[in-house]
């Protein structure tokens, strides 16, 4: 909350600072203290009486930032009641870097008793003359400019140091200290012991249950997850690959792993699984046991593998449960369906929905369905924008030039909307996206549990209707999406 100060007489003097540090990793820098003192010490000067303070701090202004700036929101609140008449601040990049924000501000000042931007540099924008407006949108505009310029350097740099085989940075790896490069000699030792325990035969889920025995923490001193283990051991990093954008550099930190053994346990990922193995025979899984139901009967799909004959080769499929353990009847135990298109289908589907921002309120903690909703309706009032843009160049309004202009800023817009709403998806579930990361990504080298609990989270059914054997091909199977019928919660 901003602090108030007490009531002092209204000459439209009455001032509130705001101040804004980008990047704070520890979130405990002097530069917000500073603004403010120095913001505190120029209306002294000008005996200017201050009634609010609002900081945010590690936390952009620019279009490329996804976090929101509570302070800012309350600065907002404090202009609609009326208290503010200047805000006061080091410079205009600390508040606005996007110009649609200042537009919000230039029309409330039409409303309220705002009355202007005040830098402490001497600079001041009066919102209620043209001139002033003038000017502070050309403030803001140089400020797109220099984020846009900011990062380009960035990105430049990024594949820079990829070229170089440098760390991108984040959080620290498990098995390297936290420059990304020394090693860490204990968490090393591990890495190596569950490789070797996987190529084996070891299950990932086994060898996870047994780390979180051993008291074994992962690189953020938590316990150790199927999704989390399956990640480190296929991660191309640790063979000392640099990735980035697709490409791949020799990394500059030392391999923990080799070569041979990321290709033994990327082989086995493809045929192995999470759970257990029947016995004598390879490692097997059925990812839509549970939602998977008999259009016929109504009853539950379950795997039911069929075995190899001489006519015929062992084959992965999904069949109508005919009875449950104690020999009752519980469906027809007539419709079957193979395994591996039945699921690559669904799992397509499930990755398709979720590119919809609409996923991403049901997705959302309780305590931010209200921030998502609002997300979402930003999202659509983007959308519609680009399409009026579409229509305003069918008519001739706007010429080839001016509209790919315009829609290159409408499709970023869009995108930053899309990327705000993505912070917002249930944290529980989807912990293994990384930020860098899309969903499909995290999906290849996630474990089954996980798989399945992001299939329930938008799948309420799947209906697998009868079906002509032997008709219809789809991705080199004998197989008919059409008798497949998914019946989503969103």
């Amino acid at each position: 909350m901003p602090t108030l100060l007490a009531e002092v007489p209204v000459l439209f003097l009455n001032t509130a600072i705001y101040a804004r540090l980008s990047e704070d990793r520890s979130g405990e820098s002097e530069n917000v203290r500073i603004q403010i003192a120095e913001c505190q010490d120029y209306a002294t000067a000008n005996g200017w009486p201050l009634v609010g303070t609002y900081d945010d701090n590690d936390i952009g202004a620019s279009k490329y930032s996804k976090k929101p700036r509570p302070r800012y929101d309350a600065l907002l609140s404090a202009i609609q009641l009326g208290r503010v008449h200047i805000i006061l601040i080091t410079e205009m990049p600390r508040l606005y870097r996007r110009l649609e924000e200042l537009l919000t501000l230039i029309r409330m000042a039409e409303t309220t008793a705002l009355r202007r931007i005040q830098t402490t540099d001497g600079i001041s924008y009066d919102l209620s003359t043209e001139e002033g407006v003038h000017a502070a949108i050309n403030a803001v505009n140089n400020a797109m400019l220099e984020a846009a310029r900011i990062s380009k350097r960035v990105k430049r740099k990024q594949k820079k140091n990829a070229q170089n085989g440098k760390n991108h940075g984040g959080k620290r790896p498990y098995g390297y200290e936290a420059d990304g490069v020394t090693l860490r000699p204990v968490e090393v030792a591990i890495i190596r012991e569950c490789a070797t325990r996987y190529i084996s035969g070891e299950t990932i889920a086994g060898i996870v249950r047994d780390l979180n025995a051993r008291g074994v923490p992962s690189a953020q001193g938590k316990q150790w997850r199927t999704e989390n283990l399956s990640r480190i051991l296929l991660k191309r990093r640790y063979i000392g690959i640099r990735e980035y954008n697709g490409a791949e550099y020799p990394a500059a930190w030392p391999a923990i792993l080799t070569h041979g053994q990321h290709e033994q346990m990327a082989a086995r990922k493809l045929t192995a699984t999470t759970h257990g193995r029947k016995k004598g025979g390879p490692a097997r899984s059925y990812l839509l046991t549970g939602p998977a139901n008999c259009g016929r009967c109504g009853g539950k799909m379950v795997g039911g593998g069929r075995t190899a004959e001489a006519d015929r080769a062992a084959q992965r499929r999904y069949r109508c449960q005919a009875t449950d353990n104690l020999g009752g009847i519980v469906g027809c135990g007539k419709v079957y369906r193979a395994a591996e298109p039945l699921e690559l289908l669904v799992t397509e589907a499930v990755l398709h929905v979720f590119d919809n921002p609409h996923v991403a309120v049901m997705l959302a903690p309780p305590q931010d369905e209200k921030t998502v909703r609002a997300l979402v309706t930003e999202f659509e009032r983007r959308k519609a924008k680009l399409g009026a843009l579409v229509t305003d160049y069918a008519t001739g309004l706007l010429n080839r030039e001016q509209f790919a202009q315009a829609k290159g800023i409408a499709e970023a817009a869009m995108e930053e909307a899309r990327e705000a709403l993505s912070e917002y998806q249930d944290a529980s579930t989807l912990a293994l996206v990384r930020a860098d990361q899309t969903l499909r990504e995290a999906w290849a080298t996630a474990g089954l549990a996980w798989r399945q609990n992001v299939i329930r989270l938008v799948v309420e059914r799947i209906t697998i209707h009868p079906a002509t054997s032997g008709r219809g091909m789809w991705r080199g199977y004998k197989f008919n999406p059409e008798y497949i019928e998914i019946t989503w919660k969103v």
